[in-house]
């Protein structure tokens, strides 16, 4: 079905509902949105530990290892556009 029957569709259901009736509706909406709001909100809770310590936690069982840092270098020259 096309957009524009679509919306014809609509404007013709609004205009048969009364101001009562429209109350209603939108305020089952916003109900609805808010029920929404408040179980995405309550599903997430927040981690005790931060990313960094979670993977060093998971790979301490398997012991350490010592990376060698290589020496710092001075940057690069830009590069020119004459």
């Amino acid at each position: 079905m096309r957009k524009m029957d679509l919306q014809k569709q609509a404007i013709m259901l609004i205009e048969q509902l009364s101001t009562e009736e429209l109350k209603e509706v939108v305020d089952y909406l916003v109900y609805l949105q808010d029920a929404e709001t408040r179980n995405v909100s309550s599903d997430h809770e927040i981690p005790s530990q931060n990313l960094g310590t979670a993977i060093h936690e998971m790979f301490k069982p398997f012991g350490g290892v010592e990376l060698e840092i290589p020496p710092r270098e001075p940057a690069r020259e830009p590069p020119r556009f004459d």
